[in-house]
């Protein structure tokens, strides 16, 4: 029904005539004549007016005398000629009254206002405009964000129920929420008019749900069918288990200068803050490692940092990773300091992207970061490990600040999460109220830019990727492996390192590629070769790193003479060593485990 000016009276007259059909609900017989009422059943909106006729029913023609009652005139009333006016809500009888026989009409009044529940969505930060995202268990409770809407608009007090239901269909919990809230015809996830938090340990249990706005009927409106979504029915819920995420904090020693990365197990919420809040993760095992040693030089007061500096550290870093025999399944993030003098880094930190997240060898789970505290901007240390580690998720930048490499499958040109998110990890740890929106404006983690969140292009990847990890095979046993690693630069010149042997898991190309590695002994008889490509590195295309763990048998071992790598930009040989070996690692010397409210249990 369309809109009236206010003060205006809309008078509705129907006459309608219709031919015998006795003993409907609407005549009453009494001898021969039928008294029909017309309209027989209308909605009339509060203020407005209906004309009512009475007619005989067995030849039309006009009853006169008639006396027209209303059987609650506080919600209808009835002129002497029939002129029915809406009061106030609600289901009225009028009746009609001639010459010995009746009719009747029922009359609904109704207000001249429809409000509805527009729609509704779960989020754990992201969600797509479909609300297709599912609930990752096992980590952040769930905010179900309600859509309100009202025509006219309306400042207005109601209250929406939520319902969750278990498995079997029975109620799990029933949430009711009281609000009053300004409404009009155009409601947006930019600004929720409601919101429900969820804790983590109920998700699991859910099975369908539903949410209904004033069930009681206390504020009735003009179409209640609207009040409940879904409208068909209960709605499914989508949940997913993720992969647990194993993370080792690595200290970074500096001997250079003496400078030291710092983390201890006080600071390990802090440091997983922005992890938690933005990846798309359920449990996280974090540990500390013992401290690590690098002689790479940082560079001259008061700016340093540059890409050689943190190359070499995570080159090295990713070596102690691969030869660690405690857990082939963590991600390794080495925290460091800038030394002091330093006021500068060109970096904030560096990681590798490999291609699947079922890949635990060289170049794939490592990163290196900058120690909280350092920066002058209070969220940029925690940002960054954040960053890094979407890298090992294998994620390019996301074009927002001028990175390098961008993705170039980011749907938003300009490295934006390009709708609206909420922060439900603050809601979840205490400290906000609500799930605060993220306006579509705000940077892709990915990105440059600051602030930060997640989009649903970033979150969408990270989960695809880390999904295939479930079905991962088992980690191959520690055995005596020799290491072949080095770099490749822009123009496809190999660097070959020294080798080494030690014992480790064997980490074996998983996939061919433009470079052939080829071990041989001292008549140049090809002992084992393997072909590769080198590991991906976030800040630059122009160098990449290349390590193989190759198991070797005792004879091997003492056979091997030459090492030549051969790819595009030519081949490079190298001595093998005879009888060389290097245990190298990082232990564990303290160790937390991180539960879904980001406490450190």
């Amino acid at each position: 029904m369309g809109s009236r000016p206010r003060g205006r009276v809309a008078l509705a007259v129907v006459v309608v005539t219709v031919a015998a059909c006795r003993g409907s609900s609407n005549e009453t017989t009494g001898g021969a004549a039928t008294l029909r009422v017309t309209p027989d059943s209308v909605t009339v909106v509060q203020g407005a007016k209906v004309q009512l006729t009475a007619t005989q029913a067995d030849d039309g023609s006009a009853a006169t005398g008639v006396m027209w009652t209303s059987l609650d005139p506080s919600r209808v009333t009835v002129s002497s000629s029939g002129l029915v006016t809406a009061v106030s809500p609600g289901r009225v009888i009028v009746t009609a009254a001639a010459a010995g026989v009746a009719g009747t009409a029922i009359i609904r009044s109704a207000v001249d206002r429809d409000e509805a529940v527009v729609d509704a969505q779960f989020t754990q930060g992201v969600q797509a405009l479909d609300g297709s995202i599912p609930v990752v268990l096992s980590g952040d409770g769930a905010v179900l964000n309600v859509l309100l809407s009202s025509t006219p608009a309306a400042r207005k007090s109601t209250s929406l129920v939520l319902r969750l239901f278990d498995a079997g269909g029975l109620p799990l919990r029933i949430d009711t929420l009281p609000l009053t809230v300004a409404l009009d015809g155009s409601p947006s996830y930019a600004a929720p008019s409601a919101q429900f938090f969820i804790p983590a340990g109920v998700l699991a249990g859910i099975a369908s749900w539903q949410v209904a706005r004033d069930p009681t009927g206390a504020v009735p409106d003009r179409d209640p069918s609207d009040d409940v979504f879904p409208r068909t029915g209960r709605a499914r819920f989508s949940k997913v288990t993720a992969p647990p995420l194993d993370i080792r904090f690595v200290p970074i020693v500096q001997t250079l200068n003496g400078a030291a990365g710092t983390v201890t197990t006080a600071q390990l919420p802090e440091y997983l803050r922005t992890v938690r809040a933005l990846h798309p993760l359920g449990i996280i095992n974090a540990t500390i490692g013992a401290p690590f040693s690098t002689s790479a030089n940082f560079g001259t007061p008061p700016s340093g940092g540059a890409s050689a500096f943190w190359l070499q550290v995570l080159a090295e870093l990713d070596l102690a990773r691969v030869a660690d025999t405690t857990n082939p399944d963590a991600y390794w993030m080495g925290i460091l300091v800038p030394p002091s003098g330093f006021n500068f880094t060109a970096f904030g930190g560096f990681g590798y992207i490999p291609g699947a997240g079922s890949t635990r060898g060289p170049g794939t789970r490592t990163a290196v970061a900058v120690q909280l505290g350092w920066f002058s901007r209070a969220t940029q240390a925690r940002d960054g490990i954040a960053h890094e580690l979407g890298h090992n998720f294998g994620r390019q930048h996301a074009p927002c600040g001028a990175p390098a490499s961008p993705d170039p499958l980011f749907p938003d040109p300009s490295g934006q999460i390009g709708k609206p998110a909420h922060d439900v990890y603050s809601w979840a740890t205490g400290t906000a109220a609500s799930a605060l929106v993220l306006p579509a404006q705000t940077g892709d983690l990915m990105g440059y830019c600051t602030p930060v969140w997640i989009s649903e292009y970033t979150y969408r990847g990270e989960m695809q990727f880390r999904g295939t990890s479930v079905s991962l095979r088992a980690p191959a046993s520690p055995v005596r492996s020799l290491v072949v690693h080095g770099a490749v630069d822009a123009d496809n010149r190999v660097t070959l390192a020294p080798a080494f042997t030690l014992i480790a898991r064997p980490a074996l190309p998983e996939h061919s590629g433009p470079f052939l590695l080829t071990g041989r002994d001292s008549s140049g008889n090809e002992l084992f070769s393997y072909q590769f490509s080198p590991s991906v590195i976030d800040h630059t295309t122009a160098y990449r790193h290349f390590a193989l763990v190759i198991p070797v048998t005792a004879a091997t071992e003492e056979q091997l003479r030459i090492l030549t790598v051969t790819g595009p930009g030519g081949s490079v040989s190298r001595s093998a060593p005879v009888g060389k070996s290097l245990r190298a690692g990082v232990g564990s010397t303290a160790s937390a485990r991180v539960a879904g409210t980001g406490r450190v249990d």
